[in-house]
């Protein structure tokens, strides 16, 4: 992410495939709805569950010969009625969807992409649950 927090060219592309990839998995719409309940920026008065992408930082990852790049996109989803049970079924879901992801990009080729951190704890006001979810993917110039 840049230092003004806005994502550019090829780093934009790749989080709006994978936001694309996951809204249309049939098990993640299954847990956030159809249109599933995941957003790109912060949302007021969203329906429980939903998921939210909040970060997104990339990493030169450069080999011989090879221009690269490692990406950790970051997700957080909440849960109001559900509790942790519901929680876990989110993030069940998105990690199959991860596993299940093949992503097409202009000008990058994806080398791996996988689920590096997936968490569920009750929040402050301890009504809700807040999910933790991690990719982390490794692309290179095509």
């Amino acid at each position: 992410m840049s230092a003004d927090g806005l994502l550019a060219g090829t780093d934009a592309a790749l989080a709006e495939a994978v936001l694309e990839a996951l809204r249309s998995d049939v098990d993640v719409q299954g847990v956030l709805g159809n249109p599933a309940r995941l957003f790109d920026d912060e949302t007021r008065g969203a329906a429980y569950p939903y998921a939210v992408l909040e970060r997104h930082e990339r990493f030169s990852a450069d080999a011989s010969l090879v221009c690269g790049a490692e990406h950790r996109i970051s997700f957080a989803a909440y849960s109001r009625h559900g509790g942790r049970t519901e929680m876990k079924e989110v993030m069940g879901a998105m990690r199959a969807a991860v596993d299940r992801m093949d992503l097409t990009l202009s000008g990058q080729r994806v080398v791996l992409a996988h689920v590096v951190y997936a968490d569920a704890m009750r929040t402050r006001d301890r009504r809700s649950f807040r999910g933790v979810f991690r990719i982390r993917i490794i692309t290179e110039e095509a």
